[in-house]
C-alpha cells in the first residue's frame, strides 16, 4: 500500500468502527444544527482534529442543515425556543424586524442591531436550536449506525463476490 494511500486512510479515518463513523457523524449533526451560524464547519473540523474523528463523517453531519432548510429549521427551533422560555414578541416590533430585514437587508448593521436589542427572542432562538439539534443527533447515530453497518456489509459481500 502506498504512502499516501496510507496517510489518506489516517487522516480520514476510513477503518473507524461502525459506531465511530456514526458517532462523527451524530457530532455533525448536533453541531450543523446548533445556534452558531457561521462557526459550524469550524467547529466541526475543530472537533474531528481534536478527537481523531472521521473528518468526512462530520462535515455530512454539518452540511446537513442546508440553505433549503435552514430558514424553516430555525423558524421553529426559536417557536420552540419561545416555548419554553415564555417569551413573546410584540407584534410591531416583529414586523419591524421584518420590514428592516426586507428593506434594507437580513446582513445590514441596523436589522442585527434591532435583533440584538430583543434578548428574549435571541435566548429562545439559542435554547429551541440547542434543544432540537441535542434530539436530532439522538435520532442521527441509530439511523446512521444501522446504514453505515449495512452499507459496509452490502460491499463486503460485493467485493467477494467479485473475488470468486
Amino acid at each position: 500500500m502506498s504512502r499516501l494511500r496510507i496517510l489518506i486512510q489516517r487522516l480520514l479515518h476510513i477503518q473507524d468502527t461502525p459506531e465511530r463513523t456514526a458517532m462523527a457523524y451524530t457530532i455533525g449533526v448536533f453541531i450543523g444544527f446548533s445556534p452558531f451560524m457561521g462557526f459550524h464547519m469550524i467547529f466541526g473540523m475543530a472537533l474531528a482534529f481534536l478527537f481523531r474523528l472521521n473528518r468526512i463523517a462530520v462535515l455530512l453531519g454539518v452540511w446537513s442543515n442546508n440553505p433549503w432548510s435552514i430558514i424553516p429549521y430555525y423558524t421553529f427551533a426559536t417557536w420552540l425556543g419561545m416555548k419554553i422560555t415564555g417569551y413573546r414578541i410584540d407584534q410591531g416590533v416583529f414586523k419591524e424586524l421584518l420590514g428592516l430585514g426586507v428593506n434594507g437587508g437580513f446582513l445590514g448593521s441596523h436589522f442585527w442591531g434591532q435583533l440584538v436589542s430583543q434578548w428574549g427572542l435571541l435566548l429562545s432562538f439559542g435554547i429551541g436550536s440547542l434543544l432540537f439539534s441535542a434530539f436530532l443527533s439522538l435520532m442521527a447515530y441509530p439511523l446512521s449506525l444501522k446504514g453505515i453497518k449495512y452499507f459496509r456489509s452490502h460491499n463486503k459481500a460485493e467485493s467477494i463476490g467479485h473475488r470468486a
